[in-house]
């Protein structure tokens, strides 16, 4: 009879080492999966911690302002580590308060256009006239046809005055239509002033809270609001 052998083959060097690299390769792969998921997971921890803290700061900062009035110049990369609560000593926090600038020729643009909104509009134009003269027979022949015919074949925003029409009502408001009418273009004479009132007492706040983590791709985060600030009158004595 004849013994049939086997030959029994290992590995080679080369296969060997093939092998390994490739067993290396998934390996660090596997690694840097993990390592980037808990990378982001900090990451997204910290913003979320900003974004928790950062409404408290803004709320500070403008009851600090509220009282006092702001400065006369800009306020730029102040510090507000101090607002920051307990725990969150690993955070930085600074700010800036910026000025509102606006211009005279845009302050007089925005009020031209105001005036030309308001005297353009249903209630001027039908109730008061064209220069707001709030002729009585004007406003009372706009009324009949308000409470009577329903304000068919009037602007559908007449509408809202119609209750005003009746005299009972208008007195207990205390509103009067041809009072309304003469002191609407008064009012809106005053809009340039009014914006400039608005643009000294309003300005932009930009907060910033950041963490040491250089590496990480975003380690800080940043609020952009518009405070006011009105001091409150003193006290009578």
């Amino acid at each position: 009879m004849t013994r049939r052998s086997y030959q029994r083959r290992g590995f080679s060097l080369i296969e060997v080492m093939v092998a390994m690299g490739l067993l290396a390769s998934l390996i660090v792969g596997v690694a840097a999966s993990q390592g980037d998921a808990m990378y982001r997971a900090v990451e997204v921890m910290n913003l979320t911690r900003a974004t928790q803290v950062i409404e408290g700061v803004v709320m500070n900062i403008e009851e600090e302002y509220r009282t006092d009035g702001f400065p006369t110049n800009q306020v730029e990369a102040r510090d507000c580590g101090d607002m920051l609560p307990r725990g969150f000593e690993v955070f930085d926090c600074e700010y800036d308060l910026l000025m509102l600038e606006v211009s005279g020729d845009a302050v007089q643009a925005m009020g031209a256009d105001a005036m030309e909104k308001v005297n353009s509009s249903a209630l001027m134009n039908t109730f008061c006239g064209p220069d707001g003269a709030a002729a009585a027979a004007n406003i009372a022949g706009v009324c009949q046809q308000l409470q009577v015919q329903g304000g068919v074949g009037l602007p559908i925003e007449l509408a809202a005055f119609a209750p005003l029409c009746d005299p009972g009502l208008s007195e207990i408001c205390g509103v009067r239509l041809d009072k309304m009418c003469q002191n609407t273009s008064l009012i809106t004479s005053f809009i340039p002033m009014i914006i400039e009132q608005a643009a000294s007492s309003t300005r932009k706040l930009k907060v910033r809270i950041s963490w040491g983590d250089e590496g990480m791709v975003a380690n800080d985060f940043e609020i952009e609001t518009f405070i006011t600030a009105v001091p409150e009158a003193e006290p009578e004595q």
